[in-house]
């Protein structure tokens, strides 16, 4: 049993990201991923285009809810429990066949391709939605960057390997 389970339900931790309007209504999910430099406003566009309807899936929002209003270094001493969340939010996405979005920098094509690749073969549509901003204005806004916003820079390497885990073991358990 780990440690973490005597302070977190995890169970509810995964819950809390799904509801009914993330179900898909047609045979193909919808896999939205959005990509861009360091502050360029992917949150915001996650937030303004893609609040309902689909599983938020990242890292920083479960870091987030497990520090419970602390402030603490991501992923610090949260990295197992996070983790472990992570992995079983990608992992009922793919098994409830559920839309989702996720935010990456995308700044190596190799992973990002990976990951593409991957959600494609595993029957889902892909929305790329590409952001991007002046630089002047992504180094301001990443300057004043509040502690409790985590940049897809350090979350990135968790969405794409809590969503290929979960792919993996989606198609050996249908297989």
């Amino acid at each position: 049993m780990h440690e973490f389970s005597t302070r977190f339900d995890p169970t509810a931790e995964i819950d809390r990201y799904f509801d009914d309007s993330s179900l898909a209504r047609v045979e193909s999910p919808r896999a939205v991923i959005i990509a861009g430099g360091v502050a360029a406003g992917k949150t915001g566009l996650r937030r303004a285009k893609y609040s309902t309807g689909y599983v938020l899936l990242d890292a920083a929002e479960i870091f987030l809810s497990l520090c419970q209003g602390k402030h603490l270094d991501f992923p610090g001493p949260l990295e197992e429990p996070m983790d472990w969340i992570g992995h079983g939010v990608a992992l009922r996405i793919y098994r409830e066949r559920r839309n989702f979005v996720t935010e990456i920098v995308g700044a190596e094509m190799a992973p990002v391709t990976q990951l593409l690749e991957s959600i494609k073969a595993a029957r889902y549509q892909i929305e790329f939605a590409g952001v991007s901003c002046d630089v002047t204005a992504s180094m301001a806004r990443n300057a004043n960057r509040g502690k409790d916003n985590i940049s897809a820079h350090y979350t990135e390497h968790y969405h794409r390997r809590w969503l290929l885990e979960a792919m993996a073991a989606d198609a050996k358990a249908r297989h």
